[in-house]
């Protein structure tokens, strides 16, 4: 596979197909870290093993680059035989931000369907997929039980099935969502025996997370996931606890983002908050002391959401006050600061969430502001 490679101004590469043959020398743009045993990018080896029509598990931590370990196989896939590759993600924004990221890159064949589209525009997706424009559609789980999304894909050839997010497979993974169990039982139905290749992407997944979700596919399959596992480590992020108190919370966080965002440029700091309502009060605190903030939940509609999304990631807004609904959507490379101000309800959602920081590889922070009380608070949520 050749490659005409070109840069947005995010950093990702567009890649575009003009042979079939994989030649990694071809592409050198694979992050340099994590690496195997042997020292080969364990994106490389991703995409390579996925491209053989393998089924796969890879663990690659947050922000170096699992989207490109499907985008190759998909455009390949969809440039030689115009199969479609089905990916299933767990989030609207993260959804859109992927086909928003590959049309930036000059790549229009994919397309999302989900329940906050109109009716306009979901049909125009699905006939993009049923008269074979699409070469990604990128959906939820629960999209499997609509009669209109099973009718679409029954009129295609799927080459590739996508999990995205695939701790959410897991019945002890800490996000986990039980109609990504039945993502399994539409490709058993649809596809019999001999179904297309299944890759699982996630950047957290502990040892008995990873043994659920392989066991599931085996069970339900047949099929063997080969396991490549990049871990969850990011050398270039620090991290830091400072201890704070509910009075002092909103003057710590300032101090924070003071001493570790560059007052000048575009780049980002993203604090995260256990409440709604506390976002709010970040987000109105920051903006009484002059910076150019905005607030993130789940209670926004979806055009303020797509709105805030845009003003961060080219540098209106230099800090988002965030619930975890932010989590998994965000495409800003240079993030350089992630603060929690309320302690997150996890291991795996802390580094999920720390994660966005640095994903241009270069020096982040993570700081977590830690009050007892907090803790408290979090399993009450709970």
């Amino acid at each position: 596979m050749r490659y005409d490679e070109t840069f947005n101004q995010d950093g990702y590469h567009s890649a575009l197909l003009t042979s079939y043959s994989f030649d990694p020398v071809l592409f050198p743009s694979f992050r340099p870290e994590p690496v195997d045993d042997d020292g080969r990018p364990l994106q490389e080896k991703i995409v390579a093993t996925a491209m053989d029509g393998d089924h796969l598990l890879g663990i690659l931590p947050t922000g170096t680059g699992k989207s490109i370990c499907y985008q190759i196989p998909a455009l390949s896939r969809y440039d030689k035989t115009g199969a479609l590759t089905v990916v299933i993600s767990p989030l609207v924004a993260l959804m859109a931000d992927q086909v928003q990221g590959l049309v930036r890159s000059g790549i229009s064949s994919a397309v999302t369907v989900n329940g906050l589209l109109s009716l306009p525009e979901r049909q125009d997706a699905l006939d993009k997929v049923r008269l074979g424009d699409a070469a990604i559609l990128l959906i939820s789980p629960e999209q499997l039980r609509s009669t209109t999304v099973r009718s679409v894909l029954a009129q295609r050839e799927v080459g590739l099935w996508v999990l995205d997010e695939a701790h959410c497979v897991s019945k002890w993974g800490h996000d986990f969502r039980p109609d990504y169990r039945y993502v399994s039982r539409f490709i058993k139905e649809s596809s019999g025996n001999d179904p297309a290749p299944v890759l699982c992407l996630t950047a957290t997944a502990k040892p008995d997370v990873v043994q659920d979700i392989r066991s599931h596919f085996q069970d339900r399959l047949g099929a063997d996931l080969t396991l490549i596992d990049g871990g969850a480590s990011r050398s270039n992020l620090s991290f830091q606890v400072l201890p704070t108190q509910r009075a002092t919370k909103m003057a710590d966080i300032l101090d924070t983002i003071e001493s570790h965002l560059p007052s000048e440029g575009v780049s980002g700091a993203v604090v995260y908050c256990a409440t709604r309502s506390a976002t709010e009060r970040v987000a109105e605190f920051l903006k009484q002391q002059g910076i150019a903030a905005e607030r993130y939940h789940a209670g926004l509609s979806a055009d303020d959401k797509r709105e805030i999304q845009e003003d961060f990631r080219v540098g209106n807004l230099r800090v988002i006050a965030a619930t975890n609904a932010f989590g998994m959507g965000v495409d800003k490379p240079d993030v350089r600061l992630v603060v929690h101000g309320d302690v997150p309800g996890s291991l795996e959602n802390y580094l999920q969430e720390a994660g966005r920081a640095g994903r241009d590889r270069e020096p982040a922070n993570c700081v977590l502001l830690f009050n007892s009380e907090d803790v408290d608070r979090q399993f009450s949520l709970v």
